[in-house]
């Protein structure tokens, strides 16, 4: 057969594949964001339970011991979090009433400079205040009111986590064996670069998410918002998301303080913090933190993002880039997919010497050295 028709074979089986994948990750969600969540989450916690594990505590206590520590501050997180959910839907209807009165004064403004006559807008803007108060005070009661749905998930959680970690190198032996013989050696080496990077990036984002959840807080309590600290650590959450996640964050104490404020200006503030939360994110925190670890393309990265979010939401937006750095290692390790993970990975600027060094290491040409330095870490 000629090159052409191959590759069009490729493609179809390819094009096939992807449409069989997006059916069942969409089918099998609620099973699956759960798994993921669990497989991520023993990958953060495993340096712990090996520590643990170091001081000769069995395998399965420290485990055990582990997860009961990560529920125990779950809970204790979730315990404070509610109170502050239940103090501000109490608070809805004077918030509502402030907030429509902050709109008044605004239309009264709008009439005085561009004939706008008021009544016009208090009907349009009163029913949007009036629905967004309702809506936001009903989904609030929600999150307080768990489903038995979300208990099981809180329930089975643990117990994935509790076994991903238990069976870890059973898990990795299953891969080493279902593989060929001449093919252990690049198994090993995919499972190592998957696992390295995954804990580093995501122990790294944590830690940026613990550090701007402080920052935001203190920030957001200066200004002067109410319900800081708990607009602080929502905000601060979203930078799990790449780029666009500590806008997504800014934009409900914003929203809060543009209704609820005692003037414009609070809104402002709100504004220009988050800007420097931005500069600060981008350009100290996670370089120096979490790395180049992943070292995505920018435009693969957005569009992961755009497709995570039509898939699984906001599970997806975060589960994403974990998910395309493995494929990006997968892809390192074999010559007929070295192109994808060429196209997948972050450009490198430099000299012409620079970028050919990259591309080699891109491409899996690595010393002896940089193989011993993976396999270490």
């Amino acid at each position: 057969m000629t090159g052409r028709p191959i590759f069009l074979i490729r493609i179809t089986y390819f094009l096939i594949f992807l449409i069989a994948f997006t059916f069942v990750v969409i089918i099998a969600k609620d099973f699956l964001v759960t798994l993921v969540f669990g497989l991520l989450i023993s990958s953060l916690i495993f340096p712990v339970c090996h520590w643990i594990c170091k001081l000769g505590i069995p395998k399965g206590l420290s485990i055990f011991i582990t997860i009961i520590v990560m529920i125990a501050v779950f809970a204790g997180l979730s315990i404070f979090f509610g109170a502050e959910i239940s103090k501000l839907v109490a608070d809805f209807p004077a918030l509502k009433d402030k907030a429509l009165s902050n709109i008044s004064e605004v239309s009264h403004f709008i009439e005085d400079n561009f004939g706008i006559k008021t009544a016009k807008q208090k009907q349009l803007i009163s029913t949007q205040i009036d629905n967004l108060f309702t809506t936001s005070s009903v989904m609030l009661n929600k999150v307080l009111d768990a489903t038995t749905g979300t208990f099981f998930k809180l329930f089975i959680m643990p117990v994935y986590v509790f076994f991903l970690l238990y069976y870890r190198e059973r898990f990795n032996e299953f891969v080493r064996r279902i593989v060929p013989a001449t093919e252990k050696k690049r198994a090993d080496k995919i499972l190592t670069e998957i696992s390295f990077v995954s804990q580093r990036y995501l122990g790294g984002a944590f830690i940026v998410v613990m550090i701007l959840s402080v920052i935001n807080s203190l920030g957001l309590w200066i200004i002067g918002l109410q319900y800081a600290i708990l607009f602080g650590v929502i905000s601060a959450f979203f930078n799990f998301i790449p780029y666009f996640g500590t806008w997504i964050g800014a934009f409900f104490p914003f929203m809060f303080a543009l209704l609820t404020g005692d003037s414009a200006n609070l809104a402002l503030w709100v504004l220009a913090f988050f800007a420097v939360v931005q500069f600060t994110e981008n350009n100290i925190l996670t370089p120096n933190i979490t790395g180049g670890y992943v070292r995505l393309n920018p435009f693969i990265t957005i569009l992961g993002l755009i497709a995570g979010s039509m898939v699984w939401g906001v599970a997806g937006m975060l589960l994403v880039i974990p998910f395309i750095a493995s494929l990006k290692i997968v892809f390192e390790n074999f010559e007929s997919t070295k192109p994808i993970a060429f196209l997948l990975a972050r450009p490198e600027g430099g000299s012409l010497e620079k970028r050919i060094d990259t591309i080699k290491k891109f491409f899996g040409f690595k010393n002896k050295d940089q193989q011993a330095d993976i396999t270490n870490k």
